[in-house]
C-alpha cells in the first residue's frame, strides 16, 4: 500500500518535486550568476542585497526541504488534519497573531526599518495625537529629514514646517488606534490573523470542501513571505487582507455585499497607493457589470467606493497639498501644485526598460522562495484545473494582472522581504493551490485529476518543514539585518535626552535610521549630519546647552551630560 510507502512513489508527487528542485536549481544558479556579475544590472544596492546574500541561503534551504518532504510517508491523518485545520481556524489565527505580534517585537524589533514602513508610522503617531500633520523647525527639516526623502516618503512645508506622509492615509489611518495604544506592533499580525479566516471563507466559497479551506490556511502560515510581512510595519498585509475581502464579498455578489465589497475596495485603494488594488480588482470590476442584473451591482459596488474614496483619496490629496503649500494664496497657484503632483504620479509609469525586466524576474524569483517549496507551481496547476470557476478565473487574472502591470513601475522594490509588489495578489497562490486537490463541482470544471493523495501529502511534507525550516531561517535573516542596521548608530550608552547626529558614509542605509517624533517630543532626536562643522553650528544655534559627548565612525552625540575626552576623540572628525 502507498499509504505506508515514501510520496516519491507516487508519479505525482515525483514530478512536482523534480520540477520544484529544477526551478530552485535554476534560481541559485541565478542568485550565483548575479554575485560573479562583472557588470551586475543597475538595481538598487538593498534589493541586490538581499537577492544575492539572503535568498542565496534560501534556495538551499527550500531545496533540502524538498529533498526530505518527498522521502516522506503520507500521514493516514493527512486529511483529517486539513479539516481540523479548517474547523478551529479561529484558534489558529488567533496562535499566529501571539507568535507574529512576538516576531514583531523579538524578530523585527518593533522597529520601522525603510522608510516604506516609517512613512505609515509616522502619519500614524500624526493621527493618534488627533491632528493631520507633524511639525519640525523649519531650519531643522534637512537634518531631520535627509533631504532626498522630501516629498518622496514624506511631504514638508517650508513655509510652516508641517510634515505629512506622502502615501495616502489608510494604512496610517489602520495603524492609528494601535500606535496610540502603545502597540503598533499589533497591527500587521492582526490583519494577518484575520487574513486566514478570510482565506477559509474564500476557499469554502469556492470548493465548498474543510479539507481545500484547511489546505489553503496551511499554505499561506507556512509561507515566509506571509510571516515576514506580518511582522513588519508594511502596508502589504493591509493590501492582501483587503483584496482578500473583496474577492470573498465578491465571490457570490447581491447588491449588500457588491456595496461592501466598494467601501472594502476604497480602503484598499488608499492604504498607501492605488496600483496595488487597481491592478487586482479591474477583472473584477468587468465581472461583476457583465453579471446578469450587472448594472445594479456595479452601481452598488461605485456607491461604496465613492465616499471613502473622495475622502481618502481626492480629499486627502488636496488636504496635504494645502497643508505643505500654506504659501499657495489663489485656485491658480494651487491648481498648478495640484498639476506638478499628477505629473509625478505619471512619472511612476514607463515603458519596462532591461533593468525592470531584470528587476521583475528576480521578484518572480523571490515569489517563490518566500513561498512554500512548489507552491506557486501547485497553484497554476490548481488553476488549471478550475479554469473554468469564475471565481479561480478572476483569481488567476488578478495575479497575473500584477505580475504583468508592475512591469510599467521603473524601480525595483528597494527593500521588502518577499516579492513585495506581489503580496497584494498573494492570496491567489494558496486558493488556487487548493484546487489541485479538490474534486472539481462546477459543471464547466476539468474533473481530470492532476493529484494524487501522495501529492497532496508532499505539498503538506514540504509546508510542515517550511514553518520550521523555512520561517525559522528568514526569522534569524530578519533578525540578524535589522540588529545589524540597528548598530550603524554611534555605539553610546548614556540614557539621557540628547541629540544623535548620523553620519551615512560608514553605514549602510543609515540614512533611513533618522526617525522621530513628530513633534521631537522623545527624548533622542535623530539627524543626518551635514559635515561636523555645520553640525556645530547647528547645534550651537539650536541646542546651546549641549555639546559632543561621543563620537564613532557613525555619527556623534550631543548632550547636556558630562562626557570623556576618549569618548569625543574616538574617532577624528572627517568633515
Amino acid at each position: 500500500m502507498l499509504s505506508h510507502s515514501p510520496v516519491v512513489r507516487s508519479s505525482a508527487a515525483r514530478a512536482l518535486f523534480l520540477g520544484s528542485s529544477a526551478i530552485t536549481v535554476a534560481t541559485l544558479y541565478g542568485i550565483q550568476a548575479l554575485r560573479m556579475s562583472r557588470e551586475p544590472p543597475p538595481l538598487t544596492p538593498i534589493f541586490q542585497y538581499l537577492f544575492v546574500v539572503l535568498d542565496y541561503p534560501g534556495a538551499v534551504v527550500s531545496l533540502l526541504i524538498l529533498g526530505v518532504a518527498v522521502f516522506l510517508r503520507r500521514p493516514a491523518w493527512l486529511r483529517a488534519m486539513l479539516e481540523d485545520i479548517a474547523d478551529h481556524a479561529v484558534i489558529i489565527a488567533t496562535v499566529a497573531a501571539v507568535l507574529l505580534c512576538s516576531g514583531a517585537l523579538i524578530v523585527y524589533r518593533n522597529h520601522p526599518l525603510s522608510m516604506d514602513e516609517y512613512a505609515p508610522y509616522f502619519q500614524s503617531q500624526v493621527f493618534a495625537s488627533g491632528t493631520l500633520t507633524g511639525r519640525f523647525p523649519i531650519d531643522l527639516l534637512d537634518w531631520l529629514i535627509p533631504p532626498q526623502f522630501q516629498d518622496h516618503f514624506l511631504n514638508v512645508s517650508r513655509a510652516n514646517g508641517e510634515v505629512v506622509s506622502a502615501y495616502w492615509p489608510s494604512f496610517a489611518l489602520l495603524l492609528a488606534p494601535f500606535t496610540w495604544l502603545g502597540i503598533p506592533w499589533a497591527c500587521n499580525p492582526l490583519i494577518s490573523a484575520i487574513t486566514l479566516l478570510v482565506v477559509r471563507n474564500l476557499a469554502l466559497q469556492i470548493f465548498d470542501s474543510r479539507e481545500a479551506a484547511g489546505f489553503a490556511i496551511l499554505m499561506t502560515i507556512a509561507s515566509p513571505a506571509f510571516f515576514a510581512d506580518g511582522i513588519s510595519y508594511y502596508s502589504m498585509p493591509a493590501h492582501m487582507l483587503a483584496n482578500a475581502t473583496y474577492a470573498a464579498l465578491l465571490a457570490r455578489p447581491t447588491a449588500t455585499k457588491a456595496a461592501l465589497a466598494g467601501v472594502v475596495g476604497s480602503v484598499a485603494l488608499t492604504l498607501h497607493n492605488p496600483v496595488p488594488h487597481c491592478l487586482f480588482a479591474l477583472p473584477w470590476l468587468f465581472w461583476v457589470a457583465g453579471r446578469k442584473n450587472g448594472a445594479r451591482l456595479f452601481g452598488c459596488l461605485c456607491i461604496g467606493y465613492l465616499p471613502l474614496c473622495l475622502l481618502l483619496g481626492i480629499g486627502w490629496f488636496v488636504l496635504s497639498s494645502h497643508l505643505v503649500h500654506e504659501h499657495i494664496g489663489g485656485a491658480v497657484e494651487f491648481a498648478s501644485a495640484s498639476v506638478d503632483s499628477f505629473a509625478r504620479m505619471r512619472a511612476a509609469f514607463s515603458s519596462p526598460s532591461n533593468a525592470t525586466l531584470i528587476a521583475r524576474l528576480i521578484g518572480v524569483a523571490k515569489l517563490w522562495l518566500w513561498a512554500v517549496p512548489g507552491l506557486v507551481l501547485i497553484a497554476g496547476i490548481g488553476a488549471w484545473r478550475y479554469r473554468y470557476h469564475p471565481i479561480c478565473r478572476l483569481l488567476t487574472v488578478s495575479a497575473l494582472l500584477t505580475l504583468l502591470g508592475y512591469m510599467f513601475v521603473p524601480v525595483d522594490q528597494g527593500h521588502g522581504w518577499g516579492y513585495r509588489y506581489f503580496h497584494s495578489a498573494w492570496i491567489a497562490l494558496p486558493i488556487l493551490a487548493a484546487g489541485a486537490f479538490t474534486s472539481a463541482r462546477e459543471p464547466k470544471a476539468d474533473v481530470r485529476s492532476f493529484a494524487d493523495d501522495e501529492m497532496c501529502a508532499f505539498a503538506v511534507n514540504c509546508a510542515l518543514l517550511t514553518l520550521v525550516a523555512g520561517v525559522g531561517l528568514r526569522a534569524i535573516q530578519i533578525r540578524q539585518f535589522i540588529s545589524h542596521q540597528l548598530e550603524q548608530t554611534p555605539a553610546y550608552s548614556g540614557s539621557e535626552p540628547r541629540v544623535v547626529i548620523i553620519d551615512p558614509r560608514f553605514s549602510f542605509y543609515g540614512e533611513d535610521l533618522v526617525q522621530n517624533d513628530p513633534w521631537l517630543r522623545g527624548s533622542v532626536i535623530r539627524m543626518i549630519s551635514h559635515g561636523f562643522g555645520a553640525d556645530s553650528e547647528m547645534m550651537r544655534r539650536r541646542y546651546p546647552r549641549m555639546h559632543p559627548v561621543f563620537i564613532d565612525r557613525y555619527g556623534s552625540v550631543w548632550s547636556a551630560a558630562a562626557s570623556s575626552a576618549a569618548d569625543v576623540t574616538r574617532v577624528v572628525p572627517m568633515r
